[in-house]
């Protein structure tokens, strides 16, 4: 069903914040809280109660009945839907990303095997919090969506190919590791092609091996480093970038 795109004022924030609370309380902070249909219920209530919503002006609809099959269709989705004005979609938009978590929770919690509860982890996957260098890339919903609206779809397929509810290693490693890797097109590329599997579109084992020769995480960190300091890598094709890699890249070439 189509909506108005909303955000919870601070009455529904909190209500949301509390009922993630009473099922976090009831577990060690290391382990997942197990919800059910009720526990989805009572946030669906709160995502369509006039009295804790305002809606985002200047926008259109969201269809809360979408699926996804991952977090980049998510990001995509979203970064077509939502406003193109930057100030109404930043992260410090609680009451928006809560909201937007709050409709499609269900598929951002990993349901168990037999799909009669699924895991509800710590708040600031759901709920923004004061910003942090550490924890605003694991918010799912907006990070989701940062990256297709900030840095486009091939740093997004490379960050996000994986389940609605999972979060990525890809972006702990490599979205905070440099900011030149992620704004040169080039390298966004060959990573691609190097580091996704063609079929699965998922990454390879070892690929963010801190170690591992040719891996993800030192093209990042200390080859592209390298690179830039006898190089206009930002101006470079992919052809270019790969013919100055050292041989230890050549395992993960196609």
């Amino acid at each position: 069903m189509k909506r108005t795109i909303c955000e919870f004022n601070s009455d529904g924030v909190a209500a949301f914040q509390e009922l993630i609370d009473a099922e976090r309380g009831k577990v060690k902070t290391s382990q997942p809280a197990r919800v059910s249909e009720g526990f989805f219920a009572s946030v669906e209530k709160l995502a369509g109660e006039s009295a804790l919503l305002l809606e985002v002006s200047g926008t259109g609809q969201i269809d809360d009945a979408m699926t996804f099959a991952s977090r980049y269709d998510f990001g995509q989705y979203l970064h077509e839907v939502l406003p193109d004005e930057l100030s109404k979609v930043q992260y410090s938009n609680v009451g928006l990303w809560a909201w937007i978590s709050a409709v499609y929770l269900p598929q951002l919690l990993k349901p168990s095997a037999r799909g009669k509860s699924h895991d509800l982890w710590s708040s600031y996957r759901y709920i923004p919090l004061a910003y942090s260098k550490f924890r605003y890339y694991r918010h799912l919903a907006f990070i989701s969506f940062w990256l297709q609206r900030q840095l486009g779809e091939t740093a997004a397929r490379l960050f996000l190919s994986r389940p609605m509810y999972e979060h990525s290693d890809a972006i702990e490693q490599l979205y905070t590791s440099d900011k030149d890797f992620l704004t040169t097109p080039a390298l966004l590329e060959v990573s691609v092609e190097m580091y996704l599997d063609a079929e699965s579109g998922v990454m390879k084992k070892k690929a963010l091996g801190k170690e591992t020769p040719g891996s993800a995480r030192r093209l990042a960190t200390k080859v592209a480093k390298q690179l830039q300091m006898n190089f206009d890598i930002h101006s470079m094709t992919k052809e270019q970038v790969y013919s100055l890699l050292p041989t230890e890249f050549d395992a993960w070439r196609e």
